[in-house]
């Protein structure tokens, strides 16, 4: 197997907590199927037979029932649990499974949704001989953009500064906003006197898909300080690509004091198999002129990208992306899975009378919909009962939800287990799990988390 695949699905769901307080993130149904089967589908399609899946230790058994027994994975899974009570980063989690990797690894992260192809990511990597090579996009760009349900926020989404080459697939500068002194990006020079053609991008988006060399990983043993691969690794290593390993800066170092240095030296890690070295020469895949000329034989260390222009891409890391992929999904499911069947309207559901449920629409398993309904643009969970003369527009109805008659729900996320009573009117609202609600609300997020804010 030449990668090894990691799908990072312990993510506490931060940013969404309103939708996570009583539910796991990677669990959250998009489209009725849950958010990390999206990127083991993703897996699945490119060929990957197995994989290595994260994730917290409540909800590892639940996790493997869902994918195995509901989603029909088939795919051979290694469900690794960490502890509840710790909050690690990316790169602490590829620390604690670092005995099970033995090849370069492909790092996914479970709220991704894409319909990129993983080959495509793959040729760059393989062409350059990349230590990294990242996903990125500038197509989710419009979800931060969309109002989210429930109260109203001004938090602008972070940006980060990229750098690349003239090609647009090397990583010259990386860096978040949050990290730039006065908001001015800088530039060495020693990166322009190899690279004077650098293009500054804050519009783009790290969608939390590397390829990696093994060797990163035995590097992250030493330099336990760095707890993320996008926040800390990445930048990291982007920086390292222009600089000499440390045997070079200190040639009359006693031995001894030389050793210790280079040990914890990221070069000291760079794996030099002789074999490798005749592959790298005689590679089809490795481009030995123009850009490599100087810049492959030259650094050590490389970060390429692939950028995904065309088709979907986004993450499902906020309320507002979670709605709006919630809406487009129906659309979506024949690129995503052109080789498992997703009714938009499941066998087992029933429509009364002259209700009217639009062809944008998904409506799961034992659902039943009373007369006079409209339902427009909107994804109805599993097992959900919706009375006589509702409306329901540009809405996320998630499973076991019972919408009495005559109620009107608009841009807004209703969570399982709720009950919204009669000829209640809900406008850009969260509604949170197993909640009773009645009445009229507007950006209002009816959920424990907030009542106790309130208190």
């Amino acid at each position: 197997m030449e990668f090894q695949p990691v799908v990072m699905a312990a993510g506490r769901g931060s940013r969404m907590t309103d939708l996570t307080c009583k539910s796991h993130k990677a669990l959250l149904p998009i489209g009725n199927m849950p958010m990390m089967w999206y990127p083991i589908n993703m897996l699945e399609m490119a060929g990957f037979t197995e994989a290595i899946v994260v994730v917290l230790d409540s909800f590892a058994t639940e996790a493997q029932k869902v994918l195995t027994e509901i989603c029909d994975v088939k795919m051979r899974l290694d469900f690794i649990g960490i502890p509840d009570t710790e909050y690690w980063g990316t790169a602490d989690v590829l620390r604690h499974i670092k005995d099970r990797i033995k090849t370069d690894v492909l790092i996914i992260s479970s709220d991704l949704i894409s319909d990129v192809s993983i080959h495509d990511i793959a040729n760059v990597h393989r062409t350059y001989d990349a230590t990294i090579t990242s996903l990125l996009s500038n197509i989710p760009e419009q979800y931060n953009e969309i109002p989210a349900p429930g109260p109203k926020s001004k938090k602008k989404p972070e940006k980060d500064y990229i750098g690349l080459d003239e090609k647009g697939c090397r990583v010259l500068f990386y860096t978040p906003e949050a990290d730039l002194d006065a908001e001015k990006v800088k530039i060495s020079k020693s990166l322009l006197k190899r690279h004077p053609c650098v293009s500054i991008k804050s519009n783009l988006t790290d969608c939390h898909l590397y390829l990696m060399k093994k060797w990163v990983i035995d590097f992250l043993m030493e330099k336990r300080s760095i707890s993320s691969i996008k926040g800390e690794l990445l930048p990291y290593l982007t920086k390292k690509q222009f600089s000499k390993p440390k045997r070079e800066d200190l040639p009359n170092t006693d031995a001894s004091v030389l050793s210790a240095n280079v040990a914890k030296d990221i070069f000291s890690f760079i794996s030099q198999d002789p074999m490798l070295k005749k592959v790298e020469k005689t590679s089809t895949w490795i481009d030995h002129t123009g850009d490599m000329d100087n810049c492959y034989h030259g650094n050590q260390i490389r970060c390429y990208a692939y950028l995904q222009s065309s088709g979907f891409c986004a993450r499902t890391n906020t309320v507002s992306s979670y709605c709006e992929i919630n809406k487009q999904i129906p659309r979506l499911l024949q690129a995503l899975a052109p080789e498992k069947e997703i009714p938009t309207k499941h066998s087992s559901a029933v429509i009364k009378g002259t209700s009217q449920v639009g062809s944008e629409c998904l409506v799961g398993e034992g659902v039943t919909i009373g007369d006079k309904v409209s339902i427009k643009r909107s994804v109805i969970g599993k097992h959900c009962t919706v009375g006589d003369k509702v409306k329901i527009t540009n809405s996320v109805i998630l499973d076991h939800v019972n919408i009495g008659e005559c109620c009107n729900i608009q841009g807004s996320i209703v969570s399982s287990n709720s009950h919204i009573i009669d000829k209640s009117d809900l406008k850009d609202c969260i509604v949170g799990t197993g909640e009773n609600v009645k009445g009229k609300y507007t950006n209002e997020a009816l959920t424990d988390v907030h009542r106790m804010i309130e208190i």
